[in-house]
């Protein structure tokens, strides 16, 4: 069960879209700028390797967004943000994950197979 209200779906022109409450906006722009259709692979085995307590803290920056991986927190940093707007979001790092699977599961349903 997801602490978050999320919700997947195709537009118009077939493309996968996530709408999150405002609080976690910036995990939308992580998936739709950087990760994108091609799957959380990498994004996940990040997420994962701080949750198995194999790493403490991992960091990856993408074409828009930085994600700081810690235990129980996870940040997320735009990295293009105007000065008027938050630069970055905090998720519990199990809630991230969940949403990463998620994701994943409307790329598979779509494509019918694992990107």
């Amino acid at each position: 069960m997801l602490k978050y209200e999320v919700e997947i779906y195709e537009n118009h022109r077939g493309s996968l879209l996530i709408n999150v409450p405002e609080e976690i906006s910036l995990v939308a722009d992580l998936l739709l700028a950087d990760i994108q259709e091609d799957g959380t692979h990498l994004w996940l085995s990040l997420v994962n390797k701080v949750l198995s307590r194999e790493s403490c803290y991992e960091e990856i920056t993408g074409n828009a967004c930085t994600m700081e991986v810690e235990y129980e927190m996870t940040k997320i940093v735009f990295e293009y943000a105007e000065a008027e707007y938050d630069d970055h979001c905090l998720i519990e790092t199990e809630e991230l994950k969940k949403i990463f699977m998620l994701w994943d599961e409307a790329i598979e349903k779509k494509y019918g197979e694992s990107n």
